[in-house]
C-alpha cells in the first residue's frame, strides 16, 4: 500500500484539486452564471431555470471528479456515467427532443413548438463516442499497468 506522506501529497494531491477547483469554477461560470445573465435580460425563456441549475450541477460535479481520478479507472468509469447522465438529462429535458413555449401576448396566446430531435440525436452520438473512448483508455491502463515490467 502506497503510504501518504507529505511530498507526496504536495506533488500529486494538490495540484489535481487545485486543478480540480478551477475547472470546477471554469465550467460554473460558463454552463450557469453567464446564461443566468441572458436570462435576467429575457433572451432565455425562464421556464429552463431550473434545468439550467441541474445541468450545471451535473457539469460541475463531473468536471471535479473527472480532474480529481484523471488518469485511473475510475475516472474512466465517471467518464461513462457521464455520458449517460448527460444523454439521460437531455432526454428527459427535451421531452424526446420536442421543445413547447407558450408566449402570452396580450389577448392572444402563441403556442411555440420546434422540433429538435435531430439535435439530441447529436449530443446522443456524441455522448456514445465519449462512452467508447473512456472505454478504449481504460483497456488502455489496463494494458499498460499489466506489461509494465519491473526491475529492482
Amino acid at each position: 500500500m502506497v503510504e501518504l506522506t507529505e511530498k507526496m501529497i504536495m506533488k500529486t494531491v494538490f495540484p489535481r484539486v487545485l486543478k480540480a477547483t478551477i475547472w470546477g469554477s471554469i465550467t460554473f461560470l460558463i454552463v450557469y452564471y453567464l446564461p443566468m445573465q441572458f436570462l435576467s435580460t429575457g433572451i432565455l425563456p425562464l421556464d429552463y431555470s431550473v434545468a439550467l441549475l441541474d445541468f450545471a450541477m451535473i457539469s460541475v460535479f463531473f468536471v471535479v471528479v473527472g480532474q480529481l481520478l484523471s488518469g485511473t479507472i475510475i475516472g474512466c468509469g465517471f467518464g461513462i456515467a457521464r455520458a449517460l447522465v448527460i444523454m439521460f438529462f437531455f432526454f428527459s429535458v427535451a421531452d424526446g427532443g420536442i421543445f413547447s413555449l407558450m408566449l402570452p401576448i396580450t389577448e392572444v396566446t402563441i403556442e411555440f413548438t420546434v422540433d429538435l430531435s435531430i439535435v439530441l440525436l447529436m449530443i446522443v452520438s456524441v455522448n456514445l463516442f465519449d462512452i467508447a473512448k473512456n472505454l478504449l483508455e481504460a483497456i488502455t491502463l489496463l494494458t499498460d499497468k499489466t506489461t509494465e515490467i519491473e526491475i529492482d
